[in-house]
C-alpha cells in the first residue's frame, strides 16, 4: 500500500506490477516537518449538489461506479446522496488502446473509474522535476508499477490537493473510462464535509451523557469518531470479546441480547443511547451482544465509533458517570471484579428512565 491510499493516484481494484515499488513522494514535500497544502479556494456555495449536472446511465452502471468510489478510503465515509451526486456527474469518456489518459508532471482536471477495460500506471525515477517528466516522450513514461482494470478509481489525489500528477496512466486496450471534473469534485466533497459536521454536531448534543461535555470538547469527540452501518441481523459486538471501541447509536435500532437468553432482548438502543463502554473502562470482556435490530428503520443501524484511545483521552472525565450509571440501572459491579453490565431481568423497553443511558458493554 502507497501511503494513506492504495496507489499514486489513491485507486482500488488494481494490481501492483513490482512489489518492491516504493510510491514516489510529490515534489516540493518535505516529510522532516509538518507542512501545510496549499490548495485553490473552494466552498460549498460555489456548486450545489443540486446544481451538478447529470450524465446518464444505466442502474447496473450506477451501481458499478458507486461500489468503485466505496473502494477508496476517501469515499468510504460518503452519505449515500453524496455519492449518488458524484456518479451523476460522471460522464463517459472512450479511450482507444495506447491513449495516455494521465500525463505524470501534469495539472489534473478529472479523476476517473474504470467501465471496461485496462490500463497501466507508469512512474519516473524518484526526484524527477513535473516538467521533465511532463515532457518525457510517450515512449519513455518510466517504470510500470501497477495495472488498471474494470471497477478501479484512480486520479482523485491530484484535484484534493493540487499537485501535479504522481504517474502516468495509459491504455492497454480500447477503455471505457466515467470521468468527473475538479470543479464538482471539490465543491461536492466541500458540501458534503459540512454537512457532516453539522450533522455531528446536532448528534452530540442529543447525546446525554456528552451534554455534561463543554462545546469544544465535543467537537474534539466528533473529530475522534467514525461512522459505520450495520444491516439488520448483523452483530456490533459480541458478548465475552474484548472491547476496544465505545459506541453511539447515530439512527436505527441496536438489540442487547444475553447467551443465556437469546430469544429475549435485554434492550433496545436507539438514538443517543451508547455502549461498550464498561470494556473499556474495565478491561472486562464484552457483558452481551448488540446486534441491528430486525426492526431498525430502512433496515440499518448507523452508529458512531471511538477507538480505545481517543475514548480515554476524551471521555475520561465522564468515567464516574458512566460507571455510576452502570452500577444502578444496570447492576453492573463495581470496577475491577466480573462485569454483568445488562442482567437478564432488565426490562426491554426500547426506554430507560435514566437520563445517561447506556448497555453497559
Amino acid at each position: 500500500m502507497c501511503g494513506l491510499f492504495q496507489d499514486p493516484f489513491g485507486g482500488a481494484n488494481c494490481a501492483v506490477d513490482d512489489a518492491s515499488y516504493d510510491c514516489p513522494i510529490p515534489e516540493g514535500i518535505n516529510l522532516g516537518r509538518r507542512t501545510s497544502v496549499s490548495a485553490e479556494s473552494m466552498t460549498s456555495t460555489q456548486v450545489q449538489p443540486q446544481d451538478v449536472a447529470c450524465f446518464p446511465k444505466t442502474e447496473s452502471q450506477e451501481a458499478r461506479l458507486l461500489a468503485a468510489l466505496r473502494m477508496n478510503v476517501l469515499f468510504q465515509q460518503m452519505e449515500p446522496e453524496i455519492g449518488s451526486t458524484l456518479v451523476q456527474a460522471m460522464r463517459e469518456k472512450h479511450v482507444p488502446k495506447g491513449g495516455i489518459v494521465i500525463k505524470q508532471g501534469d495539472d489534473g482536471e478529472y479523476c476517473y473509474v474504470t467501465e471496461s477495460g485496462t490500463l497501466d500506471v507508469y512512474v519516473q525515477p524518484p526526484g524527477t522535476p513535473a516538467d521533465v517528466a511532463l515532457a518525457a516522450p510517450n515512449d519513455r513514461l518510466g517504470t510500470k508499477v501497477l495495472t488498471y482494470g474494470p471497477g478501479a478509481a484512480f486520479g482523485e489525489l491530484a484535484l484534493m490537493y493540487m499537485q501535479p500528477r504522481a504517474a502516468s496512466v495509459v491504455a492497454t486496450s480500447d477503455c471505457v473510462l466515467w470521468a468527473l471534473d475538479r470543479v464538482t469534485f471539490r465543491s461536492v466533497l466541500a458540501h458534503a464535509d459540512i454537512q457532516h459536521r453539522l450533522m455531528l454536531g446536532a448528534f452530540m448534543r442529543q447525546v446525554p451523557l456528552l451534554q455534561h461535555l463543554r462545546e469544544d470538547e465535543r467537537a474534539r469527540v466528533s473529530d475522534a469518531i467514525h461512522l459505520v452501518d450495520y444491516r439488520a441481523g448483523e452483530v456490533v459486538l459480541r458478548e465475552g470479546d474484548i472491547g476496544t471501541q465505545f459506541f453511539m447509536v447515530v439512527y436505527g435500532l441496536a438489540k442487547v441480547t444475553k447467551a443465556d437468553d437469546k430469544e429475549h432482548p435485554v434492550t433496545l438502543l436507539q438514538r443517543g443511547d451508547y455502549f461498550g463502554e464498561l470494556a473499556l473502562l474495565r478491561r472486562a470482556p464484552r457483558a452481551a451482544t448488540v446486534t441491528a435490530s430486525e426492526r431498525t428503520p430502512d433496515g440499518v443501524l448507523r452508529v458512531a465509533v471511538l477507538e480505545e484511545d481517543a475514548f480515554t483521552r476524551l471521555l475520561g472525565p465522564l468515567s464516574d458517570i458512566m460507571n455510576r450509571h452502570a452500577e444502578t440501572h444496570y447492576g453492573a459491579t463495581p470496577a475491577g471484579a466480573s462485569t454483568t453490565a445488562v442482567p437478564a431481568n432488565h426490562t426491554s423497553s426500547p426506554r430507560s428512565t435514566s437520563h445517561d443511558r447506556g448497555a453497559g458493554l
